[in-house]
């Protein structure tokens, strides 16, 4: 039950390209842009975001210990970038690649161990443009003993 809700709430009310998998709902990137990021990493970014009304929707995924921002489109990443969120443990999906998205659930319990939303979708997604500048201001701060341990997964 909670697959099909999710499937039908994330298609029809938030308009998310999504297919059923099994007991997954996965997002096909292209229109919606991905970005995932190490836990530390991840929270800093969204520190950043919130007071610029960049926050979009984010969820976390525990077990891989990882924040996944969604955004209005694909980012675009010069070469010289890429390099440096490569080396901070970011990574930028490709389009036609897939996601799993968290279930939504009528309960708030979650277990420690599923995805789930931090910033739940329902609300315009963030652009690329004033993303991007803010996540290489956070990975150019982004604290080396952590980019290491970012790099550990």
């Amino acid at each position: 039950m909670a697959v099909r809700h999710s499937y039908l709430t994330y298609r029809d009310t938030y308009g998310f390209p999504v297919t059923l998998a099994g007991r997954q709902v996965m997002l096909r990137v292209g229109r919606i842009g991905v970005v995932v990021l190490p836990d530390a990493l991840g929270a800093v970014v969204q520190h950043q975001l919130q007071p610029e009304q960049l926050a979009g929707p984010v969820f976390t995924d525990p077990r891989a210990g990882r924040w996944t921002f969604l955004l209005d489109g694909l980012p675009v990443v010069a070469p010289a970038h890429q390099l440096l969120l490569t080396d901070a443990g970011a990574r930028i999906l490709g389009r036609d690649e897939e996601i799993a998205l968290p279930l939504l659930s009528e309960s708030s319990s979650a277990s420690g161990d599923e995805r789930r939303w931090l910033w739940p979708p329902g609300y315009e997604l963030p652009r690329p443009e004033g993303f991007l500048p803010e996540l290489l201001t956070a990975v150019r701060r982004f604290d080396l003993r952590e980019r290491a341990r970012a790099l550990s997964w």
